[in-house]
């Protein structure tokens, strides 16, 4: 077993206890203030770190955004990578707003608040990617008929997921899922031809 030495060990700790400062400094932020707000030196200040200090993990702001987004798409993608590759669409889609619905409200505030969107809406894109190269039932129509087809779930979700909490979640996580189910189903039925 290799063990790592103590200097190592220290160093380790220490950039982790900085990355958590940062990341915690970040999500107070996003609750507070739209992205453009989000300075280096606000977050810095209230991380309680040196600038050069978050310059030795980020290169600007913006690739903060970008890792943070990423773990929630790593957290999405250990979800649906425990389905069949092959698994029905109303599982795919029960795993996409269980995992949603069980998010922290930084993340919940950084999908459904306009100013953010063009942040999570790459998320989003990027989960479409995800799911078709596991599985891929609209194979047999042409690449931009694909385009449009993995665009409308992608969106159509991400959209609903939205609007779902812009009415204050007030419908069950059941019931929602329930009738995006029927919806997203429909849709899916009158071009697959069932």
């Amino acid at each position: 077993m290799n063990e790592i030495p103590v200097g190592n060990r220290k160093t380790d700790l220490r950039v982790q206890k900085t990355q958590k400062a940062i990341r915690d400094a970040f999500k107070e932020m996003v609750m507070e203030m739209d992205p453009e707000q989000i300075t280096v030196r606000d977050l810095t200040e209230r991380a309680a770190i040196h600038r050069k200090t978050f310059y030795l993990h980020y290169t600007c702001i913006e690739a903060l955004f970008e890792d943070v987004l990423n773990d929630i798409a790593e957290g999405y993608y250990e979800e649906i990578d425990r389905l069949p590759p092959d698994a029905p669409f109303p599982e795919v889609n029960r795993v996409f707003f269980t995992f949603m619905a069980r998010q922290e409200p930084y993340v919940e505030r950084m999908v459904c608040t306009g100013s953010y969107r063009a942040f999570s809406d790459r998320l989003f894109l990027a989960t479409k990617v995800h799911n078709r190269s596991r599985y891929n039932p609209y194979a047999s129509y042409s690449t931009e008929e694909q385009n449009l087809i993995n665009t409308f779930l992608c969106v159509g979700s991400v959209n609903l997921y939205r609007q779902w909490v812009a009415d204050g979640k007030k419908l069950p996580l059941e019931d929602l899922i329930s009738l995006t189910n029927r919806l997203f189903e429909s849709g899916i039925s009158s071009i697959r031809g069932d």
